[in-house]
Formats: C-alpha cells, structure tokens, sequence
C-alpha cells in the first residue's frame, strides 16, 4: 500500500490466485530496446500483478525483491498459521475466510513507529500526495495519464483534484514571470519553460529609474556645476578628469 499508493481495499482483498498467476517474464524485445538501460533494469527488478480496482477495473500492484521475499514466507506458513485452505485472499487472518484490513494496519504501525503525524498516514491521503507532488514534475499529457491508469483514477478526476494548491503554484511558478518582468529580463528566458526559469528575488539590477533619480539629486546637480564653473573659468580649456562623469 505503501509503495504502490493503493487504495487499502485493493490491497487487503488481493486474491491468493493473481498473485500466483503472476510472472515476470522478459520484456518483447522491440519494447526493450525503446527502454534505457535503467527502465530495463526496473523491468527486472520489479514483479507486476493485476488485482481488481475501483469499478472493477485492473490495476496494477508493483513488488520489490524485499516484498516477494515476505510474501513467499507468509505463503509457506499458511496453514502452520491455521489459515483454512478455501480462503481466497493473500492476506488472509487465521482460522478465518476473511482478510486483514490494511487501513488497521496502516494505523497501527503509524503510532509503533513514533509518526510525528500519524494520523496522515492513511491510504487516501498518500495517494493525494503523489498526484498532488506529480504537478511539481512538469510531466506531458501522456505521463500523466500513465500515472493516472496506475492509480486508477479518472484523468478528468485526477486533473481536478490532484492539483498543486493554487496560491503554492502562483508563488512557486508565476511568480518567475513577474520577477523576469519586473527585473526586464524576460527576454533572457526565451523558449523556456517555467521550470527552465531560474531568477533570484533577492538579485539587485539598475534599472533607468535609479539612474534618473541619481542625476537629478541635488549632489548630482551641485557636481555637475561645479564642472561648468571650473571649464568657464579655464576658458573652455581643461585637462581635469572627472570620473564621476564618465
């Protein structure tokens, strides 16, 4: 559940048969070379099995080595735990045909391990995490709607609710636009993205205003006299530097 983000009613009824069923065969060898090395890697570091999902339809449930390892030894000892041999689920509780529910589980080990929060270790709200975070990604239409299938959601729902929240977003990302504005450096950032954008609100940049203000204070003025008395008393004439004019 953890892992996978999976609602804990699919999990905790996942039948003894899908997982035995599952295999985890070699890639096509058209698909394998379209993958890097490391997809291909994954592809053999993980087992896949299909439960049944919301609406009855498939989705899928990703294992680690670590994972089957445990669920191999929760296989063998099945019936020395005195689970009866007609219940149907992996998870199955002793002398019962029924299963552990995973939501009493989730809370059980949130409070052993000393969670800060654990009351926010819930399988609904996991699953918004990653929607939500999966904004952060910048992934294309087609990502998402990957992302989407894997946990089972609608892409119209998962657009709609899985969203950043919208004063992060305008802070976290609009907010670059305004700076490259406001600092006259949007033009800098052409034919980027928003991600692509790196601006510092702090970065300090002189702009026209600054120097009009600079010229027309009455230091600048008083200087700036000083010179034409000091060239009209030398005819015209003068070798001085002044390096504030330059």
């Amino acid at each position: 559940m953890l892992f996978n983000r999976r609602r804990e009613g699919e999990v905790s009824q996942m039948p003894l048969s899908a997982y035995i069923s599952s295999n985890q065969s070699d890639a096509h060898p058209d698909i394998s070379m379209a993958l890097t090395d490391l997809e291909n890697k994954l592809c053999q570091y993980f087992k896949r099995v299909e439960i049944r999902g919301k609406r009855g339809r498939k989705v899928p449930v990703l294992l680690t080595p670590s994972m089957q390892e445990s669920i191999s030894l929760l296989l063998e000892n099945r019936n020395t735990c005195g689970i009866p041999n007609e219940n149907p689920f992996l998870f199955a509780r002793p002398y019962a045909m029924t299963f552990f529910r995973g939501s009493d589980c989730i809370r059980e080990f949130a409070v052993a391990c000393s969670a800060k929060n654990p009351q926010t270790l819930t399988s609904t709200k996991l699953r918004k995490q990653i929607g939500t975070l999966s904004e952060v990604l910048n992934l294309s239409n087609t990502e998402l709607d990957q992302l989407a299938d894997f946990l089972g959601h609608d892409i119209r729902v998962h657009r709609q609710f899985y969203r950043l929240p919208e004063g992060t977003l305008q802070l976290a990302k609009i907010s670059k636009i305004l700076l490259a504005l406001e600092k006259g450096r949007l033009a800098d950032f052409k034919g980027r993205n928003l991600n692509e954008i790196n601006i510092d609100p702090e970065e300090e940049v002189t702009v026209d205003s600054d120097l009009e203000e600079s010229t027309s204070s009455p230091k600048g003025n008083d200087y700036i006299m000083s010179v034409s008395i000091y060239v009209c008393l030398n005819n015209g004439t003068s070798d001085a530097h002044f390096p504030e004019l330059d």
